[in-house]
């Protein structure tokens, strides 16, 4: 009987200093992550209304991009084109300021016709102008594609009207 008491104890200060252990090591990896300081989603049907034509008359598009505070970036970003093909690209670069992101990065797939876009550079605008319908639709430029011009140069691409869509700069 002593002995079997004995043995759960063990066993209990086993699982106690197992479960520190694990905790430890989980609060070092979370730290270590890098942490980050800007964040911007879009997506929507493409700038069309802004142009005078229907919703999704040039398909549809989607953007997740992330900054660290060390100064990397992540993301994905997708583009549908309306008569076939598209893009999805990796996000390598994000630069905000106030309610402006620029993004750029590499397409990972995609056609444009007969044309392959793989490995080629791509870069865009996005401009959040706040969720209430008193205030000026969200923009974004059009995906310039096979252009090395990386975020940090902040290129002035004409922006469009996106009405239908929604974009979020924090």
């Amino acid at each position: 009987m002593i002995g079997s008491r004995t043995h759960l104890v063990g066993i209990g200060w086993a699982i106690a200093i197992s479960a520190v252990l694990l905790l430890l090591v989980a609060s070092t990896a979370l730290a270590t992550s890098p942490s980050i300081v800007h964040h911007v989603t879009a997506g929507g049907p493409d700038a069309c209304t802004g142009a005078g034509d229907k919703p999704g008359c040039d398909g549809n598009f989607s953007l997740v991009a992330s900054q660290n505070a060390d100064g990397t970036a992540s993301g994905q970003y997708t583009d549908r084109f309306a008569r076939g093909g598209g893009m999805k690209a990796v996000v390598d670069c994000v630069r905000v300021i106030g309610n402006r992101a620029w993004i750029s990065g590499w397409i990972t797939s995609g056609r444009a016709g007969d044309n392959d876009l793989a490995g080629l550079p791509f870069s865009t605008v996005v401009v959040d102008n706040g969720t209430s319908t008193a205030q000026p639709p969200d923009q974004i430029s059009t995906s310039h594609v096979g252009d090395e011009t990386p975020c940090t140069d902040m290129f002035p691409w004409n922006l469009f009207d996106m009405p239908q869509g929604q974009v979020v700069v924090n």
